[in-house]
């Protein structure tokens, strides 16, 4: 037994080594791919702009109270905001570093999952994992913008792998399910009851009984409960100190801001932007309830093509069965949501690489052994034939993938808003003249979200006539105020169309700084 032991210990290590080994080489590998040229753009408008504005606020000011524009914004909870508001301090304010905590969870997603199959002996899936994960367009997209819901991703393969652990008899693996979890809820309140309705279903379709919370089976024997017992108790904590974990990384801080704001933390964080969004289809974004159908058709292929086969074949398989879950519970939960955006199914593409990347091995190992090829002729004829598929698969999907994921869409971002946005960059990188930036256009409203990131204090939309008593108002959008209101002795920085430069009221000096072909920015004062 003892030269068992001492063979057996060496060939553990080694084992612990080379999966070491393979993951920081498929972390490299997912850090070339999504942090590659992360900052060579400007921020779209809309929820990038939104959020790095949010985290560039913090510094400086409340890091408890999330704020936009210099006003309480409870909208969702703060736990990316804290991690690009550490880049931002640490490294300093710019498009790289607003959009770093997305792609850094990308990588760790394709770490987990490339861990968690290496280190259960299938290496050829760990590799097919972190290869299909890497050219899933939908994960792409999503990974290398800055949102939440790679964050929100992340913390939901965390919770499904502790799922998986505990249906496989480790008991640790309630520490991944409550942290994930917990992870889950701080970045996206709401959009994390997909992992609770995951365990559930997980726990109703293995029907998992007592062992599975506390110990694995009862030694029913008196003189092996010395053994069992001690056993017992470790399970039962795991899961309750699991439990207590999530409990203290969640409830503090929706006290602190429950606490300090009272109906209007509520109204803003569980009304419209969860129970209006869950109910109604808003902000213009009418769909079908077969639209998440079509967003992985479009995004993930031709990987597509294996999903219905991989997961029926992960609920054949115990340790399989809580990835299959819970990328069926995500598709068919936000399919139920009224409001429909195609970001929203983003935890779903890891899960589903994992089970495709064990049925493709599968797969291709039953392959291998029908027929007499090397092992050099087999691989290099497979990825060949993958590579083509990708490649027909890209061609193919590259207009409806446009439409789904590009800055185009609902018009947000127009040649003229992105030259604002570069006028507004540049003229801030030296100082201006204090006060709120005025924006004034009178053709189509635009959205401030990223034009208050580049300026780095509030930014106020103006017109000349006063808005109809029942107007719509929208604070990202469209909320202005007079002109003439706005204008104070003191210089104020403009951005306007210039063919509003002619109406400017008499009474008011303008000077401009930057022009470009549609816009252009200066200062305006009340004449002396």
């Amino acid at each position: 037994m003892g030269n068992l032991q001492s063979s057996s210990e060496p060939r553990a290590r080694l084992h612990s080594a080379q999966c070491a080994v393979s993951t920081l080489l498929a972390v490299l590998l997912a850090s070339a791919v999504l942090l590659s040229l992360l900052g060579h753009k400007l921020l779209t408008d809309w929820d990038e702009g939104i959020y790095a504005e949010i985290a560039r606020e913090m510094q400086g000011r409340s890091w408890l109270v999330p704020q936009w524009n210099f006003q309480p914004w409870f909208e969702k909870p703060p736990l990316m905001f804290w991690i690009t508001a550490s880049f931002f301090k640490l490294f300093g304010v710019n498009e790289f570093w607003a959009r770093a905590g997305s792609a850094l969870s990308g990588v760790a997603i394709v770490g987990l999952l490339h861990g968690w199959l290496v280190r259960r002996g299938d290496r050829l899936a760990a590799w097919l994992s972190t290869l299909l994960l890497l050219t899933t367009f939908g994960f792409l997209h999503v990974a290398r913008v800055g949102e939440v819901d790679v964050l929100l991703s992340l913390g939901c393969v965390a919770a499904v792998r502790g799922l998986a652990d505990v249906a496989d008899h480790r008991g640790q693996g309630w520490y991944w399910f409550w942290g994930g979890l917990a992870a889950a809820l701080m970045t996206k309140s709401t959009a994390s009851i997909t992992v609770a309705l995951t365990g559930i279903l997980v726990v109703a379709v293995g029907r998992w009984g007592r062992s599975y919370f506390r110990t694995e089976f009862w030694l029913g024997v008196a003189g092996f409960l010395a053994a069992v017992v001690p056993w017992h108790l470790a399970i039962w904590h795991q899961f309750w100190l699991g439990v207590a974990g999530f409990l203290a990384a969640v409830v503090p801080w929706h006290l602190a801001i429950w606490h300090r704001f009272g109906n209007a933390f509520v109204s803003a964080y569980l009304g419209f932007h969860t129970l209006t969004r869950a109910t109604e289809q808003i902000e213009g974004h009418i769909t079908h309830w077969w639209f998440y159908l079509w967003v992985i058709l479009v995004s993930a292929s031709p990987w597509v093509l294996l999903f219905p086969g991989a997961i029926a074949q992960a609920f054949k398989r115990v340790e399989l069965r809580p990835w299959a879950i819970f990328a069926l519970v995500e598709i068919v939960f936000f399919s139920i949501v009224q409001t429909r955006l195609p970001h929203y199914i983003a935890p779903a593409y890891p899960a589903l690489a994992l089970v495709s990347a064990v049925y493709w091995a599968d797969w291709l190992r039953q392959f291998a052994g029908r027929h007499p090829w090397t092992p050099q002729g087999f691989w290099l004829r497979v990825g060949l034939v993958a590579m083509a598929a990708w490649g027909i698969g890209a061609l193919l999907t590259a207009t409806p993938r446009k439409h789904l994921h590009s800055e185009w869409v609902n018009g947000r971002i127009t040649h003229e808003e992105k030259e604002s946005l570069v006028l507004l960059r540049d003229a801030f990188r030296t100082p201006q003249p204090e006060g709120p930036v005025l924006v004034w256009r009178e053709s189509q409203p635009r959205s401030i979200a990223t034009a208050l990131f580049y300026t780095h204090r509030p930014v106020q939309q103006v017109q000349l006539q006063p808005l109809p008593a029942d107007a719509v108002r929208d604070k990202y959008d469209f909320n202005p105020t007079m002109l003439d209101a706005a204008v104070m002795e003191q210089p104020r920085v403009i951005l306007l169309e210039k063919s509003l430069v002619s109406r400017i009221p008499p009474g008011m000096e303008y000077t401009p700084i930057a022009r470009g072909m549609q816009v252009e920015l200066g200062t305006i004062r009340r004449a002396r």
